[in-house]
């Protein structure tokens, strides 16, 4: 070899793993985990909707048409990776109203600020409560996906009475019917999930508490749940103080339960205060064949509404119990969904008068069919209809036509058919 081959062989040699080292440098770097996500639910079905079978002369809902936004909505949310022990968790969520209707402001669904780490998530904002949101996710979950006219928010957790799900406020001058709310105010903790095991808690503080102390708004709640491959198995509890409950019935329902005199002295009165609350349990199984994958499952509740010092003619005291079995078959890109559930008419007291509840339950079932175009994109076809007993106004939850929705006349009987899209991003 002559010398300069071999003096060109002695630099190849020598610059191999100087290019190998400029190589490596110039690799670009991993990308940053990001500190925003946005993220959404579009959910929109054309509905049709009526009520009829009102009660003596009160006045049918004819049927009308609707574009329904059923819970659409759209945020932002992140975190901050500290260590193992503390960061920082963010969300920011909004409806988002596609038909142009009643739009809102910024966070006004569960958004909050918090610290998280491997022992949990504490924070504080506004945001579902542990007994609505203890079947989200969940075998025993709605097979109706928790919106619109179709959920099972129709019948669960509600009193009837026109109740529709709404926020939990502490001011002392908003009535809270019900329990499937989002709380305001509040201090969450959720836990991590520990041999199928999680619980979470919440306290919405009582910053509007009355200068004399006799009314004190708060709410408090627990939920536990427990998954374990095909089995989920749950529990909750909710109680809200000075919410107000019979109040919001007896002033919007005259001669509610046949009092001789409906309460209209609002949450304004210091003589009077509440305590309302409600438990439910329940179950869900997976079983996978060869013919897809069947889930069933069962909830149980008992809803309590207790009033002092109310006026005579008031109703002081109700309880009513429900339940409901559901099912849903998912093959390939198919799905079959169904529910039924009731409500009983329950027991009540009134105050210097005799009360009845006859003709104050209902029952509701859902039927659908969903095609998954993919994963997160779905198209539907679901009917739901509410069968109210004579004197009760249970009505569709969330979404639907407010001339039924929130107005059921009583003893009338809402039903809605709706085909829709929904996409989660």
């Amino acid at each position: 070899m002559t010398a300069p081959k071999k003096l060109l062989a002695l630099t190849l040699v020598l610059s191999t793993p100087l290019a190998a080292s400029a190589q490596a440098e110039a690799k670009p770097a991993e990308p940053a985990k990001p500190l925003v996500t946005i993220y959404g639910t579009l959910n929109v079905n054309f509905q049709i909707t009526k009520a009829s079978g009102a009660s003596g002369a009160t006045a049918n809902v004819e049927s009308r048409n609707s574009v329904s936004t059923d819970s659409s909505n759209i945020g932002v949310r992140g975190s901050l990776e500290v260590n193992e022990w503390a960061g920082a968790t963010y969300q920011c969520e909004t409806s988002a109203t596609l038909d142009g209707i009643s739009p809102a402001g910024i966070c006004g669904r569960n958004s909050r600020l918090g610290i998280t780490g491997s022992w949990g998530t504490l924070f504080y904002g506004n945001w579902d409560t542990p007994f609505k949101a203890v079947a989200y996710g969940t075998k025993a979950d709605d097979p109706f996906l928790n919106t619109d006219v179709f959920g099972f928010n129709g019948v669960m957790g509600s009193p009837g009475f026109n109740y529709r799900s709404s926020g939990w406020s502490t001011d002392s001058a908003t009535a809270t019917k019900g329990f499937d709310v989002r709380s305001n105010n509040s201090v969450g903790y959720h836990s991590p999930k520990v041999e199928g095991l999680s619980v979470k808690l919440q306290y919405s503080a009582n910053e509007f508490k009355n200068a004399t102390g006799s009314q004190n708004p708060e709410l408090l709640g627990a939920a536990i749940n427990f998954d374990y491959g095909p089995l989920s198995l749950l529990a909750a509890v909710e109680r809200h103080n000075d919410g107000f409950a019979l109040v919001g019935i007896n002033a919007a329902v005259a001669g509610a339960f046949a009092s001789t005199a409906a309460n209209t002295a609002g949450t304004a009165a210091a003589a009077i205060s509440s305590n309302d609350s409600a438990w439910r349990v329940g179950a869900g199984y997976q079983l996978d064949s060869p013919f897809g994958a069947t889930t069933v499952s069962g909830l149980f509740e008992q809803l309590m509404l207790k009033q002092e010092n109310a006026p005579v003619g008031a109703v002081t005291e109700y309880k009513r119990n429900a339940w409901q079995v559901a099912l849903k078959h998912r093959m390939g890109d198919h799905e079959l969904r169904a529910r039924y559930n009731q409500a009983s008419a329950g027991d009540c007291s009134v105050n210097g008068a005799a009360c009845s509840t006859a003709g104050y339950g209902a029952n509701q079932f859902a039927v659908g069919y969903a095609y998954y175009f993919a994963k997160s994109f779905q198209g539907y076809l679901s009917f739901t209809r509410i069968n109210n007993q004579y004197n009760a106004q249970y009505t569709p939850s969330i979404g639907g036509s407010p001339a039924v929705a929130g107005a059921t006349p009583k003893g009338a009987d809402p039903q809605a058919l709706g085909l829709g899209l929904r996409y989660a991003f």
